[in-house]
């Protein structure tokens, strides 16, 4: 693996770290996906984020060094490109994320995270929308946590995240979504829906999201 997707590998990590921000986790989902990932039990998407580490001294040079080495082990990556900003650092990173019908990550997988496609529970809405979807920890992310904090007890990844679902019907499904507390380009809804015709972009972090998991309803047909 060269030089710079392993830096890359250090920048995923640091999601939540101490000193250091990530804005969002945007996916990038097609119904196409979905339906793959339920007939087959699990493919891959993009996903990209942007950090800003601060500061730019020696020690945080070494440091990432370090998380380098842990986040090499779980992380699937393709690119990332780090530049200088007026408070530290910032990474803009590009991989893949496993989409996964069911609740458990295949075993062949070292992801800390996974999307995860399952049939929804909740009375009320089963009828209408009979799936959910959400950004979860999967089995590694406590190992992968253990070893931040082996290294600093202060730099430990969260396992809530800031994410953008970005949705697209590639296929011209029947595609019905509902969710809420969410931002739809730009705009803030306590409760949001939709029929997807083309594309849709659904934004939750921040509040409740600090420590729930985003979840969406959908019907895909």
């Amino acid at each position: 693996m060269s030089k710079r997707v392993v830096s890359f590998l250090s920048c995923f990590i640091l999601i939540l770290l101490g000193g250091c921000k990530a804005e969002l986790i945007e996916t990038k989902i097609k119904t196409s996906d979905i339906k793959r990932a339920i007939s087959k039990g699990m493919t891959t998407v993009p996903f990209e984020t942007k950090i800003t580490i601060m500061g730019d001294s020696n020690d945080t040079r070494q440091q990432i060094k370090s998380f380098e080495e842990i986040i090499e082990q779980y992380v699937e990556l393709d690119d990332v490109e780090i530049e200088k900003s007026m408070m530290g650092m910032d990474l803009l990173i590009e991989g893949i994320i496993p989409l996964v019908y069911g609740k458990t990550l295949p075993k062949n997988r070292t992801d800390p995270w996974g999307l995860f496609i399952e049939k929804n529970n909740v009375k009320g809405l089963l009828g209408s929308y009979p799936y959910t979807l959400t950004l979860l920890p999967t089995r590694n992310f406590g190992g992968f946590k253990n070893k931040f904090s082996e290294l600093n007890i202060l730099l430990t990844p969260s396992a809530s995240q800031p994410v953008s679902f970005k949705m697209r019907n590639s296929d011209k499904s029947e595609f019905n979504v509902f969710s809420g507390g969410a931002m739809v380009y730009g705009e803030a809804h306590a409760i949001y829906t939709a029929n997807v015709k083309r594309k849709l972009s659904l934004t939750m972090k921040g509040g409740v999201y600090d420590t729930a998991y985003p979840v969406i309803f959908f019907r895909l047909d």
